[in-house]
């Protein structure tokens, strides 16, 4: 089955770290029936199969109107099969959120919301510049639960200025109103951010990395004493509540994005959409294709699936290798997984290999020493 991902490229502001294509334009009208035309068009033709998963990203989809979101759900729906229990899910920040929008949601088709909190601490709320402060945070949760059961909040660690202590008072607010899905990440430093000028600049240092360390052990720890899943490296779940979207990139799943920067992928290509809103908009009312694609070759899928299978809880599936890609991974890299078997850092189960908590810290290592 497949899923979808609608890319809504608008933000109130510029978070310190963000990398993700958006614009502070308020153009939704024009954007938006842009996506509604590519959907129309559907030049990549992946969405064969029933689509069990639709995903509203960005950006910012909460900024837009309750009726522009309903008109694409509505193209979605004409032009594709959707299983009749499709996840739907929106991205939304605090500051966004009413009782009455929530209710509007959840009237259009929108059954999971995927909440931006990233910390309850209101210092490290103006640090990373986001748009709400922690008031609002809680009382978006407190909202959304009077509506959702499914849901999500995304959580940070590893910002500059944080201690055990501080990233306690996340974690205690999580027990205090149990959301049945977090996203936890490290901050991370990406090019062409203000946050990687600021710390090339000595304006602001990511803190030691044995605090960091620390940090995530004391996730991890407290998660689990809290009865959450940690279905992937990143996010944990009480039982049944997994992101099925999100589960599709770490499964090999087909999926197809619209709108500008979307990415999307058959197994055979990867594609993605020019990021330039004008240039989007320009080319969509040509007629002209949106997007680049390339074909991916043998070893790009056997390490595309390393890469995002090392993320979950299931791991490498030596079989999966062999008989698929015929690639007999514990052969070819026996070297490589018995010492790191030796180092605590992966492990063998019901045949698979999987990241311990120590490999976990280290993903990006432990994938360098097993693609091919």
């Amino acid at each position: 089955m497949s899923g979808i991902y609608i890319h809504i490229p608008f933000c109130k502001k510029a978070c310190i770290y963000c990398n993700f294509h958006f614009s502070l334009k308020n153009n939704f009208s024009e954007i938006v029936e842009c996506i509604l035309t590519e959907i129309e068009l559907n030049q990549k033709k992946i969405s064969k199969n029933k689509i069990s998963t639709i995903y509203f990203g960005g950006g910012t989809p909460s900024l837009i109107g309750t009726n522009q979101l309903k008109r694409i759900l509505e193209c979605l729906v004409k032009n594709n099969k959707l299983n009749t229990d499709c996840e739907i899910t929106i991205e939304a920040n605090p500051d966004d959120i009413t009782i009455k929008k929530i209710k509007s949601w959840k009237s259009i088709g929108f059954n999971r919301i995927s909440l931006g909190i990233q910390t309850f601490d209101d210092e490290f709320l103006k640090v990373l510049n986001r748009a709400h402060n922690c008031k609002q945070g809680i009382a978006a949760i407190k909202n959304i639960k009077r509506e959702f059961r499914n849901f999500s909040v995304d959580l940070m660690f590893g910002i500059p200025g944080s201690t055990i202590k501080k990233l306690k008072h996340d974690l205690k607010m999580i027990k205090k109103y149990k959301p049945p899905h977090i996203s936890i990440y490290s901050l991370d430093v990406e090019k062409k951010t203000r946050l990687y000028n600021m710390i090339k600049g000595n304006k602001m240092k990511l803190p030691p990395n044995k605090l960091i360390s620390d940090q995530f052990d004391l996730i991890f720890n407290e998660m689990d004493k809290m009865g959450y899943i940690n279905y992937e490296i990143s996010s944990f779940c009480k039982n049944g509540f997994e992101s099925k979207h999100n589960s599709k990139y770490w499964s090999n799943e087909k999926y197809t994005g619209y709108g500008p920067g979307a990415h999307s992928y058959d197994k055979k290509f990867r594609y993605w959409n020019i990021k330039n809103n004008t240039e989007y908009v320009k080319k969509i009312r040509e007629d002209v294709l949106v997007y680049e694609k390339e074909e991916l070759t043998k070893a790009q899928k056997i390490n595309e699936y390393i890469m995002t299978k090392m993320r979950t809880r299931e791991g490498i599936c030596f079989k999966t290798l062999k008989d698929d890609m015929r690639l007999n991974l514990g052969l070819e890299k026996k070297k490589e997984i018995e010492f790191m078997k030796k180092e605590n850092i992966v492990r063998e189960k019901n045949k698979n290999l999987i990241l311990t908590n120590e490999g976990k810290k280290i993903l990006d290592y432990v994938v360098e020493k097993l693609t091919i």
